[in-house]
């Protein structure tokens, strides 16, 4: 046999080779899969550890009880921020609700462990119900005999307006520090105007009113101010007006109108503030806490009296209700937002008007709850809201008219404003109380829709389509109404319109004619609707409070058991819902288990269980 290989032709094919099979993988890619999924579980379970922990650690903490105060003691309020009117949650580091902050000042005033109350503004808006009513508080704590003293360094940086300055007028004595400045610059409203702007960019509101005064979306239909804007405008500022120069004025001990040559000025320097008796005391915070301690004990360097943060006191005095109220007879409902239909819309109002949101759903379940409750005698309804939903507001007036059908007494008490579906929601209620700065009424209707075709224009996109009905563009944001189509929005404006005055005369006990004067979109402050019967009495949350003990035989709103409603969820709670979300893993695989078993037994799909209708 030749050494030598075989030789091919020239030009013969080469042999073919069989390629080697790729074997699938699948031992790997499973053991990958499986690798990711226990690292995706571990992580899960890691982050869920970690929060139970700090859940577990909260809990432990509110079970702990009120912390040990010291014999004597003089409260000290950081003004940093507005107290919130409602915790959704019962734990945590939070500042005290204004209710909590109330009845910790009313409880105070017996308590001979305080001697006194000191407070220091460092920044912060607050809003004009929340100030009114925490000047009351002050006045009561110092009805007592107990000093209150307020510092500041200076009005021109930590307090700018005349809020500032209207609640440090409530205190005993206000001391600035030098170099430091008044600025009260009076009240001023003004509103932005951008139809030009919406005509540049090609954006074309075409909106409906009813009636003249509702002015919701006049900032986009309009350049300049209408002439029934600026009279109700000019009406609520002078009331503001006169009620906050009223009460400084009072407080400060000088004539209005002496009052009113000084806020003319606009600005005063620290010297000139003190020689015109707008300020005491020129000095550093330092000085002022030596004076406090030596007034009390003797001594400015004592060591025996202690400053105690209201956020502690108010642990150790909660005010009546909370969740070991017992048969609590009276019931404390916040109502806080925009007034939208359900949970998935609270979103739209927030965007467009700010804030939280009033679901209809969720209230009218809180208002049942209080409805159904065979203790409950008085629903006390807080509510701040700028309107919404005309539907949803109707849902919880009806729902309140149903309280009342089962012998459940309605008080509602107004915050910074309760305006247009917010008086609608709360118009049948059997008292009405408002701060004199509350803004409330805007009886009225306004709608319609933002029209983009000349934007879509400009930047060069057409948009196409078919339709079916006459009107099946009527919502569409590329046309116009038609007349038909605004024949029919207009026919529902003047329904809802109509609807809304009727119901305000029926809650209101008011004749129909004198109840249409008083609509027509128009906001009033709180003085002004308790002059027209719009409204009750003035007051705020714990003059309600008061009027709702007298209707279960109490003396005050201190001597009853409240149930506040949606009660705050405790950390054991909040832990409880996490886990429970932790466990979405188990529920995928049952919801994938239980649409095939659907799959194959159609029939199960007829089973069903019976639901609550509310």
């Amino acid at each position: 046999m030749s050494q030598w290989p075989r030789r091919r032709p020239l030009f013969s094919n080469a042999p073919v080779h069989k390629k080697p099979e790729k074997k699938w993988r699948w031992r790997y890619t499973a053991w990958t899969g499986l690798k990711r999924l226990c690292m995706l579980v571990g992580a899960s379970v890691l982050i869920s550890a970690m929060f139970s922990c700090s859940m577990i650690s909260v809990a432990m903490r509110e079970a702990g009880g009120p912390v040990v105060l010291p014999e004597q003691m003089v409260l000290y309020m950081p003004l940093t921020a507005d107290y919130p009117e409602y915790h959704q949650y019962a734990y945590g580091d939070k500042l005290p609700t204004m209710q909590e902050v109330s009845a910790a000042l009313d409880a105070a005033r017996t308590d001979d462990r305080v001697k006194g109350l000191m407070a220091s503004l460092r920044g912060g808006s607050y809003s004009m119900a929340h100030l009114y009513e925490l000047r009351g508080a002050i006045k009561r704590f110092r009805d007592s005999g107990k000093f209150a003293y307020f510092y500041v360094s200076s009005f021109a940086e930590q307090g700018q307006g005349m809020g500032s300055y209207y609640l440090a007028s409530a205190f005993d004595e206000i001391w600035m520090q030098p170099m430091g400045a008044l600025i009260l610059p009076g009240i001023k409203a003004e509103v932005p105007y951008a139809r030009e702007l919406l005509n540049k960019i090609g954006v074309t509101p075409d909106m409906f009113a009813r009636k003249e005064y509702k002015n919701v979306f006049e900032s986009f239909t309009a350049t300049d101010m209408s002439e029934p804007t600026r009279e109700v405008l000019t009406a609520m500022v002078g009331d503001i007006a006169l009620q906050l120069r009223t009460d400084i004025a009072a407080d400060r001990g000088m004539t209005p109108e002496a009052l009113q040559a000084l806020i003319d000025r606009g600005l005063l320097l620290d010297k000139e503030a003190q020689s015109a008796g707008l300020v005491d005391a020129l000095d550093y915070v330092y000085h002022l806490t030596e004076r406090i301690k030596k007034d009390v004990t003797g001594d400015p360097e004592s060591t025996k009296l202690k400053f105690v943060g209201l956020s502690h006191y108010v642990r150790n005095h909660k005010p009546a209700g909370s969740r070991s109220a017992g048969n609590a007879k009276v019931a404390l409902i916040y109502a806080q937002g925009a007034i939208v239909p359900q949970v998935n819309t609270a979103s739209m109002p927030g965007v467009f008007m700010g804030g939280p949101a009033i679901s209809a759903v969720e209230m009218s379940e809180t208002l049942y709850d209080a409805m159904e409750d065979d203790d409950i005698e008085v629903i006390v309804i807080r509510i701040n809201s700028p309107g919404g939903s005309p539907a949803a507001s109707e849902t919880l007036r009806a729902r309140i008219l149903q309280a009342q059908e089962k012998g459940k007494k309605v008080i509602v008490s107004m915050g910074d404003a309760a305006a247009s579906g917010g008086y609608w929601m709360v118009a049948p209620a059997d008292r009405i109380f408002a701060t004199p700065l509350t803004l409330t009424g805007s009886i009225g209707v306004a709608g319609g829709k933002f029209v983009l075709a000349d934007m879509w224009a400009k930047i060069g996109v057409n948009w196409d389509g078919v339709e079916w009905g006459d009107n099946a563009g009527m919502m569409s944001s590329n046309a116009l109404y038609s007349e038909t189509e605004r024949a029919r929005y207009g026919a529902m404006m003047d329904n809802v319109y109509d609807g809304f005055v009727a119901r305000v005369a029926e809650g209101r006990k008011m004749d129909p004619v004198k109840a249409e004067s008083l609509a027509h979109g128009r906001v009033w402050t709180g003085n002004q609707a308790q002059a027209r019967g719009l409204v009750d009495e003035i007051g705020g949350l714990d003059q309600a409070l008061d009027y709702a003990a007298a209707q279960v035989g109490a003396k005050d709103r201190h001597a009853i058991a409240l149930k506040i409603l949606p009660e705050p969820e405790t950390a054991w709670e909040r832990l409880a819902e996490f886990l429970e979300m932790q466990s979405g893993i188990g529920q995928w695989f049952g919801k994938v288990m239980g649409v095939a078993h659907v799959a194959t037994h159609g029939d199960d799909f007829m089973v069903y269980e019976p639901v609550r209708v509310r």
